[in-house]
């Protein structure tokens, strides 16, 4: 896990540092924190975006907890990984198409994440966007009677967005089933969950034509597998583009 980690960040800072891609996106290297009221602990993540240019992008992040309730960066512990390789094109003026495979690693093992995902944007600044995904795990866990189990899970994510000028808001609303029937409840002793999610983002361009986006998140999401207690997730953040 350390080290398949240590080698996809080695190879990501090569890549951001050797390259530039002419594109509308370029590279973007995101850091966000995250605050749950319910577990009172703190995570962050860092991930880097890129685009080659010819359609096709890729993305790596990783994940940190902290152990301790209400502590920040003291006793961090990795929480995973995640590579992604995906293909875009161009449907319409207004459309966009994406497929891709995430392999998310875990302290545990890796998740196979395939995925489609259609982007519209209207000419006033709306956009709709949707994605189907399959979570594909390789290795078995044991639910509540100590059985063993290798977990399927099935998602759906929404997205409902408008932008002008310098400021972004977005919606965001997922929902997924876990497809095995031995496994572990998602949310309130059931097999599926969903999340809310507001994002509020700000873009400051540059004269060199570089990009910083700070932002913040609010967030509904689940705290237990086996009640139906809710909790508010926060999360700021920042994105940088060039």
């Amino acid at each position: 896990m350390n080290t398949i980690t240590k080698v996809l960040l080695a190879t990501t800072l090569v890549s951001v540092s050797g390259f530039t891609f002419a594109n509308d996106y370029k590279t973007t290297i995101e850091y966000r924190h995250e605050y749950r009221d319910g577990a009172k602990k703190h995570g962050d993540r860092i991930k880097a975006f890129l685009d080659t240019g010819k359609n096709i992008g890729f993305e790596l992040d990783a994940r940190y907890n902290n152990d301790q309730k209400d502590t920040m960066f003291d006793g961090m512990t990795m929480n995973g990984s995640e590579f992604s390789a995906f293909y875009y094109t161009k449907l319409n003026p207004n459309l966009v198409g994406i497929g891709g495979l995430s392999l998310d690693f875990t302290s545990d093992g890796l998740v196979y994440v395939p995925y489609a995902r259609l982007n519209y944007r209207f000419d006033n600044g709306i956009r709709v966007q949707g994605r189907y995904k399959w979570k594909l795990w390789d290795y078995s866990m044991n639910n509540t009677a100590g059985e063993a189990y290798v977990s399927k899970i099935q998602q759906a994510d929404f997205w409902l967005g408008y932008n002008t000028n310098d400021w972004d808001f977005q919606y965001e609303f997922q929902v997924w089933k876990e497809m095995e029937s031995a496994a572990l409840p998602q949310f309130d002793d059931k097999d599926t969950n969903y999340l809310h999610n507001f994002r509020l983002m700000y873009t400051y361009k540059t004269a060199e034509g570089t990009m910083w986006r700070p932002f913040i998140e609010v967030g509904n999401v689940s705290q237990s597998r086996y009640t139906d207690n809710r909790q508010t997730r926060y999360r700021t953040g920042i994105k940088y583009t060039w």
